[in-house]
Order: structure tokens, then C-alpha cells, then sequence
């Protein structure tokens, strides 16, 4: 604690004010999240127990045409307003979504539909929004700089996350859960002007000329630019795989808790008030690495630490499950751990890999990475998943641990490439 607070008071003031700004952005971004994600989990489960695969598949379809636009967006407008316009765009979506929610009646057909829709949604919109974000935050950062204040920045968000979820029982309670929309278009609308102070802050730090990358459009106007640059790259194209089986550990700890979830809590507000408490739970336990830990392990160990670490944790975690199994506290204390290392050390870690890379890899490549190959690996493995299920828990239990521990090495590999300062080559 010591050594992040002396960190801190190192800085300028004009430094001081410009990480101020930075974490109150992502702040309220993840906060704005934090109030939707209990209520997309627990909508999510409406239509029965079979359908979160398909969400996911549709979440992938979703993810794939809107990559594709914000990318053909992204060679068309400057980056500086860039990140504005995908705000709006959610913050407009959430207001049909709060006029929609307060026509239908709950359990209806129309209302089950309506909880389709919005789930499919909420995951797109947590992607492309936090995208955005960390990439005009890498825009804005040094590669050193971003090596001592991305953990500080990541910080802001579990923050965020804990004031979000803290509050979701109460808000449930009082404002009832359409309300719950309405908040998080007044955090997003928030989220706009930090981001616009952040640019006014940086005037301090940079000239006219360092600025005006701003003013210039993300790069190509193709939008398979970013999809042309993975494919040229064996690093980037081994971050694809690092992503594609992060999600697939996910999804497969994600499935097994919705399961003991379904059975354990029989109502909708009961079940976004427990998706809230697991989610406070892990943002405190978040912010405490990384206020303490993480900026200690990216300075001592390197990010390969960060990247490589959670998966081989959670390899040895899958295995403890497979003896456990189907007790809910080791199932809930290993999936803790694994939001809370990606939150903690793998977020802040892959968020590094882009800052010393080019406006097309900060953006096109990104957002795709960010998107679709994150979505489409959901998607996958939520139907390797079910295939894997019928044969029995076990099963899934195990190929989880092998997928874990091959997530470990990819971690290793993008470390020793960033090192060498050669992702894009």
C-alpha cells in the first residue's frame, strides 16, 4: 500500500490529475456495467436451462456484424470521437430497453423475448465499450507509464465494479430492475465528459503536433484491417488463442455455476441479488491485488507473470473441482479466482501488450480481438461444453484443466514477444 501511495504522490500534478481522470473513466464505465450484469445472468436463465448456449452463439453472430461496423466506423471518424460515438450509440440502446422493460409484464412471451435480447446485448456492449476505453487508454499512456498506472487505472474499475454491485440489492429493492437501466445510461452519459477531460488534460503533457493523432482517423477504412494483421502476425495470432481459451475456461465455469444457481435460488430478484454478491465478492478481492500486488509482479516478474500465472492457478483448480464435484463453494471459490486474476493480472497484462503498437493494432486489432474472437470463443466452448456435460462433469472438468494449463504457455510465449518488442511481426 505503501509503495503505490508514494507512487502516486511521485507524480506531477498535472500526472496526479490525468490519472484522476483516467480512473474515473473506467470507473464508471465498469459501474455502469455492474448494475447490468447481475440483471443480464439472471435474465439469462428465463428461458430454461438449455439456452445459454444459444445466447452465446447469438452473442457471437451479434459480435461479429458489429465489429465489422465499428471497424468500417473507425476509418471513417477521428479518434477522438471515436469512443463518444460508441457510448451514445449503448446509451441510446438502453434507453429503448428501460421503455421496453416497463411495457412488458414480467414471464410473458414478449418479456422472454425482451430477456433474449437484452442478454445478447449486455455481452456485446461490456465488450465493445471496454474496448473503446482501454484503447484510447493506450492511446493516452506511455509503455512506461502504463507499466506503473495501468494497475493503479484497473483499480478504478473493480472500484466501480464493488459501487455497482454493492448497490444492486438496495436498488432492486427500491427502484425496482428496470430502474436498474436508467442509472447506468447517467454513468455512461458521466463516462463521456471523463473521457473528453482526459484529452483536455493531456494538452499539458503534449504538443500541438503529438495531439493531432487525435484529429486523424484510426487508419484503413477496410474493416478486415485488423483480421489482416492478426493473420501476418504469429504473436497476434497467438493473443487470438490466449483469448479464445480464457473464454473457454470461463464458459466452462460459467455453464456449472448457472446450473447450481438455477437450483438453488427460484426467483429473479433472488438471482440478481446473488449474481451481485458473487460479483462484489470478487471486485474487493480484485482491488486489493491490485492496489498491492499487481504493479509489484509487472515490475519484478514481467508481464509474462501477469499473462501466464491465472492459468496455470486454475489448471490445478479444475482438478481440485473434479474431486469436489458438485459442491457449490469449491466450484464458487475457483471461479472467484479466475475473475479475479483476469481482472487483476490478466486484464492490466493485455491492456500492456497494445500500448507500444500501432493506431491499427490499438483499435482494429483490438476491437476484434476484443469482440469477436472473444465472443466466438464463448460461443465455441459453450457447445463444447454441452457436448462434454452429456458425457459427464468430469469430463468437462478435465479438458478445462488441459485448456488452462495450454492458456498458461500462451501466456509465457506473448510475455517473452513483448519483451522483445515484437508482437506485430
Amino acid at each position: 500500500m505503501k509503495a503505490t501511495f508514494y507512487k502516486i504522490l511521485s507524480l506531477k500534478e498535472g500526472e496526479l490529475k490525468l490519472l484522476a481522470l483516467s480512473s474515473g473513466f473506467i470507473f464508471v464505465l465498469f459501474s455502469s456495467y455492474a448494475i447490468l450484469r447481475p440483471m443480464r445472468d439472471a435474465l439469462g436463465l428465463e428461458g430454461g436451462k438449455d439456452e445459454l448456449k444459444w445466447l452465446f452463439l447469438a452473442t457471437f453472430v451479434v459480435c461479429v456484424f458489429s465489429s465489422l461496423l465499428l471497424m468500417w466506423l473507425s476509418g471513417k471518424i477521428k479518434r477522438r470521437f471515436y469512443a463518444d460515438c460508441v457510448f451514445i450509440f449503448f446509451a441510446l440502446n438502453l434507453l429503448i430497453f428501460y421503455v421496453l422493460m416497463n411495457l412488458f409484464e414480467p414471464h410473458t412471451q414478449s418479456f422472454i423475448w425482451l430477456s433474449r435480447v437484452f442478454y445478447v446485448w449486455i455481452s456485446v456492449f461490456n465488450l465493445f465499450a471496454f474496448s473503446s476505453a482501454w484503447s484510447l487508454l493506450s492511446d493516452v499512456f506511455s509503455k512506461e507509464a502504463s507499466s506503473r498506472l495501468f494497475g493503479i487505472i484497473s483499480a478504478g474499475a473493480s472500484l466501480g465494479s464493488i459501487a455497482g454491485a454493492g448497490s444492486v440489492s438496495f436498488l432492486v429493492a427500491n427502484l425496482g430492475v428496470a430502474n436498474l437501466v436508467f442509472i447506468s445510461i447517467s454513468l455512461l452519459l458521466v463516462g463521456i465528459a471523463l473521457k473528453n477531460a482526459i484529452l483536455r488534460e493531456l494538452r499539458h503533457f503534449e504538443n500541438a503536433e503529438q495531439l493531432s493523432r487525435f484529429d486523424k482517423t484510426i487508419g484503413s477504412k477496410n474493416p478486415f484491417a485488423g483480421f489482416k494483421l492478426i493473420i501476418a502476425s504469429k504473436p497476434l495470432l497467438a493473443l487470438c488463442a490466449f483469448i479464445l481459451l480464457l473464454t473457454s475456461v470461463s464458459t466452462f465455469l460459467y455453464m456449472e455455476q448457472a446450473r447450481i444457481v438455477r437450483e438453488l435460488f427460484p426467483t429473479r430478484e433472488a438471482r440478481i441479488a446473488a449474481f451481485a454478491n458473487i460479483d462484489l465478492i470478487v471486485q474487493l478481492s480484485s482491488l486489493f491485488i491490485q492496489i498491492f500486488l499487481t504493479a509489484k509482479i509487472a515490475r519484478f516478474f514481467g508481464i509474462t507473470a501477469l499473462l501466464s500465472t491465472l492459468g496455470f492457478i486454475i489448471a490445478l483448480g479444475f482438478i481440485v473441482l473434479s474431486f469436489t464435484h458438485p459442491a457449490f463453494l469449491p466450484l464458487a471459490i475457483v471461479m472467484s479466482m479466475r475473475r479475479v486474476g483476469e481482472y487483476a493480472l490478466v486484464k492490466p497484462g493485455r491492456e500492456m501488450l497494445f500500448v507500444p503498437l500501432s493506431a491499427d493494432s490499438k483499435y482494429k486489432v483490438k476491437n476484434f480481438l476484443d469482440t469477436v474472437v472473444y465472443r466466438g470463443g464463448d460461443a465455441l466452448s459453450a457447445q463444447i461444453e454441452s457436448v462434454l456435460a452429456s458425457v459427464g462433469i468430469l469430463c468437462v472438468l478435465l479438458v478445462g484443466a488441459a485448456i488452462s494449463f495450454v492458456w498458461g504457455l500462451l501466456g509465457v510465449f506473448l510475455g517473452k514477444n513483448y519483451a522483445k518488442g515484437n508482437l506485430e511481426k
